[in-house]
């Protein structure tokens, strides 16, 4: 009995022991549990702050959803968020911050242009993935891949929705002059020479902090155009819909797709149903319009709209900013489980190469093109009876 017990204990030490060093030498057994840090950078606070929120929220619903049923390879994701307060100077702070002490393996973020352009140059120098989920216009940079059309290929569809389908020729250009309203109102300067007979009769701009902007309304509309494009997101959309009401205009106004946020029904809905606003999104605005086996419905909208319910409760809808931040967290995720190793050079060759459909338009990336959608598929709507519906002609 003495002679098996001893036998045993033999046994057992030696399997105990063998384990601990595959363990320790080995490192296979105890990585497995090791976190895969993925870095996000919004605006949750500061004027930009409805913008970051959903951005937040969506990223969060997705990570524990992802994480509910393993993580990625059996490693659970842990989402590191920094707030920018709507400051660039916070945000190169915050990428920095991520990369160096969290080290994080890709950053996802971008809710202002300003923000974005200011976290370019940390992740080029310090050679980590940026998936920017704003509308920053971002060209021509090894290690940073854009969601959705970008600022050149939605200005543009508005070009040419307001000449080919308004028959418009006289056009305002009227756009931010923050980075993406530079961005926006250039690429329809660029552009305007492709359409014989329209022409630009007027460009002014706005701070997105403005509290009026009748002085350019004024303007644009002694310069009677056929048309005002307006490259705006909803915060300052709300003050330009007012003031354009105060100073009884009547022309139409097509806007961008960043005004379909929901601040903008909130602070200017009514006016909006009485003005002539046509605005080109992405069809999350009228998702819960289309037919209930429509491919764009059934495959993209209604998970994330279960996703975020389930979350946040039975009133949670997606928006467009969640549909920006889907779009880029899915990117990162999608390219971290191609990827050959989870690190960031083999995470960005992965960027190059996946493909998916997402809110804002397909994300197909090539070694010549970071910006996700190749081109804009927005849908024009129009806002009434307190929702954003199909535009009719």
């Amino acid at each position: 009995m003495k002679r098996f017990l001893g036998s045993f204990l033999k046994v057992s030490l030696f399997l105990s022991l063998s384990f601990c060093f595959t363990c320790a030498i080995g490192g296979k057994l105890l990585s497995a549990a090791e976190p895969v840090r993925i870095g996000a950078v919004f605006s949750m606070t500061g004027w930009a702050g409805f913008l970051g929120t959903p951005q937040k929220e969506i990223c969060t619903a997705m990570v524990d959803d992802i994480n509910s049923k393993g993580g990625i390879g059996g490693r659970p994701i842990e989402l590191c968020f920094e707030d920018d307060q709507s400051n660039p100077t916070n945000a190169a702070i915050a990428a920095t911050k991520l990369i160096r002490d969290k080290k994080v393996v890709i950053v996802v973020g971008g809710s202002i242009v300003d923000s974005a352009m200011a976290v370019v140059p940390v992740c080029e120098q310090e050679k980590v993935p940026f998936i920017n989920a704003g509308p920053a216009m971002i060209l021509s940079k090894k290690w940073v891949f854009s969601v959705g059309p970008g600022a050149i290929r939605s200005a543009v569809q508005m070009l040419e929705f307001g000449i080919k389908d308004l028959d418009a020729k006289r056009i305002a250009n009227f756009h931010g002059a923050d980075g993406d309203g530079r961005g926006g109102g250039k690429a329809i300067t660029d552009n305007i020479g492709k359409y014989p007979g329209a022409s630009i009769v007027i460009e002014e701009t706005f701070e997105p902090s403005d509290v009026s902007m009748i002085p350019q309304l004024t303007k644009i509309k002694a310069a009677n155009p056929d048309v005002i494009l307006l490259y705006a997101t909803a915060g300052p959309a709300s003050v330009i819909i007012k003031n354009y009401k105060q100073l009884g205009m009547v022309t139409p106004v097509v806007g961008f797709a960043g005004i379909t946020a929901p601040i903008f029904a909130k602070n200017a809905g009514e006016i909006a149903e009485e003005s002539k606003l046509i605005c080109l999104t992405v069809p999350i605005m009228i998702a819960e319009k289309m037919a209930p086996n429509d491919p764009y419905r059934k495959n993209i909208y209604e998970p994330v709209k279960k996703l975020l319910q389930e979350k946040y409760g039975p009133a949670a809808r997606p928006t467009l900013y969640h549909g920006s931040a889907y779009d880029g967290l899915k990117a990162a995720i999608e390219a971290i489980k191609a990827a050959k190793d989870i690190d960031p050079a083999s995470i960005r060759d992965a960027l190059e190469k996946i493909r998916f459909d997402g809110f804002l338009g397909a994300f197909a990336c090539t070694p010549t093109d970071h910006q996700g959608a190749p081109v804009a598929s927005f849908r024009p709507v129009e806002f009434r009876n307190g929702e954003w519906i199909p535009y009719v002609k």
